[in-house]
């Protein structure tokens, strides 16, 4: 289904991950595989900041004008979907579920106080 890019990132991962946080390759059996590697990275050692932030936008607004795959309505991103959340909540509130509210206002009326929600 992948090509040699493909192949070749998962091969990197799998290096990255499992190999150097030295929890060994995920084709070891009988063992959980939960194996993280975290970097931080500075952009300026690379290139100019604000030139990387101009062409990320432009990548990004690529990605969002891509034809989805049959099925989906859109093409997503990691961090779009949370993103878009936190817009929603700052606009609307947080959603509370039913339960929650009910023992907010159960508590509330137990203590003789007025209730925030």
């Amino acid at each position: 289904m992948g090509s040699h890019k493909g192949y070749g990132l998962g091969a990197a991962v799998e290096v990255l991950c499992g190999l150097l946080s030295g929890g060994g390759p995920a084709t070891k059996l009988g063992r959980p595989n939960f194996n993280h590697c975290v970097a931080a990275y500075n952009i300026e050692t690379f290139t100019d900041t604000a030139e990387f932030k101009r062409n990320m936008d432009e990548w990004l607004k690529v990605l969002m004008s891509t034809k989805p795959a049959p099925g989906y309505d859109r093409v997503l991103y990691p961090g779009l979907p949370e993103a878009e959340s936190e817009i929603e909540h700052r606009s609307n509130g947080i959603p509370l579920h039913r339960e929650v509210v009910g023992w907010f206002n159960s508590i509330c009326s137990e203590l003789s106080i007025a209730c925030p929600l």
